[in-house]
């Protein structure tokens, strides 16, 4: 065969490869030329159907095919029209592929073929690939617009999870603000943001009456507030009942009238026993004679009472004794039984036939009268027999008057107001079911005898207050009107070194807090004396608050919430060398650590200072478990840190061996 022979044959086998290798491109080429036809003819295009755009007669192709020898191929005149959609060997038999398999086209042979796209398949302007690597897309391209298309699937993803189309499928809380709601518009109307539910702004009910308890209706979440007389009471029954008044706050007293109409009864008020005392006052009943005797009714007054037998006895005889007069009468002659000493009282006992001399003790006090009538009574030890409140023996009073006769007025301290200093604490028991206690009070007036550590160098008052040893004691100072600005500080001992001190000396709607984490496994009671200071030098009311709470065990992550840290607060508090669960980026080392936990409502910056050494602290949010996970700063002397709405922990860690022991942590907004 000759060589043009051979080359017609390649030709015509190449022309067949190629509509079998490429069938799309063949297909394309045959839709486009009907395409064309259909436009120059006006007729519809049907592109369910492609035509036949190849020769009406088919090409015989002569093949003799033997073994070892070369096929021979007769080409008619037509072997040069092109069949763009049959692979009819004898219809391509001329046709020219333009892929890269035709040797006639200059295209490689042999293994490289397919290496080289065929020309006639159109290239893909989005470039080789649009696999975006996420799996819930569904990634193709866009030829009008040149551009990868990612359509997300949300049908690969799991439950409660959607397709997010730059980070795969991701969990879903909520799809709107309905999802989020709960069952109290107390703490805000919840919002649905990025799928997730995030806190409300809670309602804080506060009418600004220090009386008065303010709460928040859940259902609709508006602020109601309830007058609470409780909270006005001095502790004092003298000086009449506090009141609340809803609008004007704590309203003073009407000191009851102890009046009882009885002429011979010492009327008074007695704050121990919470009502009026009426005690009856011999000296102002005086016998009208010596048949009869006078004593005082504390109901009627003044009786006379006749003496049996005066006026018909050994004391008198053949007479009757007059009630009015106190004379025996109808004859008869009383015996004189005087002994002519003022000082005593001289009765004839007509029992004991004989007389008898009594000292007198005109108040009934038990004690002889010092002086009866000017005359000095050597027998007499009452120095007021007109008072029965006054004798030896008897309670000395502020009252500028020897109470006790004892020659002294006033000693022992007794005109130190009850809280003045250390020694004249007022106390308060929390070892018994009671939790909390409020109690109103006044620094105005009183002396400076303590200088406390953050700002209070004025008036103050002591409580000695007695809780529980292991139990945890929040101390809250309010100023209640008036002038003052409270400070709270916090003592183990009387007149011992303070352990803690809070207040706010330029911002007095502020109160001052002081938080005493339990320090010991014992429960056995212990006094802790709280100062009420005030940093000028008038002071003023206030109302201060003691509540007792379970302790909570140092380390623990599961801790309730302690203390409110968007009002400041000072934290005393211990840790330990003992093995822990935590440590900060700048220290800790898994030694003891104290955990404490707040919620903030909103997002806000707080400044926590640690006043005490050889120890650190840490912020976490979001999680407390976990080796310096989700911690937001590590210090170990003082830091702002800006925190989101949600659980908050701040931990105090022992930062090497010695670094055990108390703690001293402030918290200031």
């Amino acid at each position: 065969m000759s060589k043009a022979s051979w080359i017609l044959v390649c030709g015509a086998l190449a022309s067949a490869c190629s509509a079998l290798v490429d069938p799309d491109t063949a297909r394309l080429d045959r839709r486009d030329s009907a395409a064309d036809s259909a436009a120059d003819s006006g007729a519809p295009l049907d592109l369910g159907v492609v035509p036949d755009l190849g020769p009406s007669e088919d090409v015989p192709v002569a093949l003799d095919v033997a073994e070892d020898v070369p096929v021979a191929l007769d080409v008619p005149e037509d072997a040069g029209s092109t069949d763009t959609g049959s692979t009819d060997l004898g219809d391509d038999a001329g046709s020219a592929d333009a892929g890269g398999d035709d040797v006639a086209d200059g295209g490689s042979t042999g293994d490289d073929a397919g290496d080289v796209p065929p020309a006639d398949v159109p290239t893909s302007r989005c470039g080789r690939s649009c696999d975006d690597g996420v799996e819930c897309t569904v990634d193709s391209c866009d030829e009008d617009a040149g551009a990868c298309v990612h359509r997300a699937d949300d049908s690969v993803c799991g439950a409660r999870q959607v397709c997010n189309p730059t980070m795969d499928c991701v969990r879903v809380d909520c799809t709107t603000d309905a999802n989020c709601q709960d069952d109290t518009l107390c703490n805000g109307r919840e919002r649905c943001e990025a799928n997730r539910c995030v806190p409300g702004t809670a309602v804080r009910c506060d009418d600004g009456v220090e009386c008065t308890v303010d709460r928040c209706d859940p259902a609709t979440g508006t602020c109601a507030s309830a007058a609470d007389t409780a909270r006005c009471d001095d502790g004092r029954f003298c000086n009449g009942a506090e009141t609340c008044d809803a609008m004007r706050g704590c309203v003073a007293g009407v000191a009851p009238a102890c009046n009882d109409g009885v002429a011979c009864t010492t009327d008074r008020c007695d704050d121990a026993m919470r009502r009026c005392v009426y005690t009856p006052n011999p000296s102002a009943c005086t016998a009208p004679g010596p048949c009869v005797t006078a004593a005082c009714d504390p109901m009627l007054g003044c009786r006379n009472t006749p003496i049996a037998g005066y006026c018909d006895s050994y004391c008198a005889t053949g007479a009757s004794c007059s009630l009015s007069t106190g004379q025996c009468a109808g004859g008869g002659t009383p015996r004189n039984c005087s002994d002519s000493d003022p000082c005593t009282a001289d009765l004839c006992d007509p029992a004991a036939r004989m007389c008898r001399s009594t000292a007198i003790d005109a108040d009934g006090d038990g004690s002889a009268a010092a002086r009866v009538s000017g005359a000095v009574c050597a027998r007499g030890t009452d120095c007021n027999d007109a008072d029965p409140a006054i004798h030896p023996g008897a309670t000395e009073r502020c009252n500028a008057i020897d109470d006790d006769c004892d020659g002294m007025t006033d000693e022992g301290g007794v005109c130190i107001v009850p809280g003045e200093d250390c020694a004249h604490a007022i106390p308060l028991d929390l070892t018994g079911a009671t939790t909390t206690l409020s109690r109103a009070g006044s620094t105005a007036g009183r002396t400076s005898d303590f200088v406390s550590s953050c700002g209070g160098a004025g008036p103050d008052l002591v409580y000695a207050v007695t809780i529980p040893g292991d139990v945890d004691l929040l101390a809250e100072a309010s100023p209640m009107g008036g002038d003052g600005d409270p400070v709270v500080s916090v003592r183990d001992a009387c007149g011992g070194a303070e352990v803690g001190c809070n207040g706010d000396a330029t911002q007095r709607a502020r109160d001052a807090r002081v938080f005493l984490r339990g320090r010991g496994s014992s429960t056995a009671p212990r006094v802790v004396y709280v100062v009420v200071d005030d940093p000028s030098a008038r002071g003023g009311p206030f109302t201060l608050r003691l509540t007792r709470s379970a302790p909570i065990a140092p380390g623990n992550c599961g801790a309730r919430v302690l203390f409110d840290v968007t009002a400041g607060g000072t934290v005393i508090g211990r840790t330990t060398t003992a093995l822990g669960s935590h440590s900060g980026t700048c220290g800790g080392g898994f030694l003891g650590e104290d955990v404490l936990l707040f919620n903030a409502a909103t997002r806000m910056s707080i400044n926590v200072l640690l006043v005490t050494s050889n120890q650190v602290t840490y912020v976490r949010q979001r999680q407390c478990a976990g080796l310096q996970t989700n911690q937001l700063a590590c210090f170990t002397n003082s830091q702002r840190v800006t925190v989101d709405p949600g659980p908050v922990w701040i931990m105090v860690d022992a930062s090497r061996d010695s670094g055990e022991g108390q703690y001293i942590l402030r918290v200031q907004p």
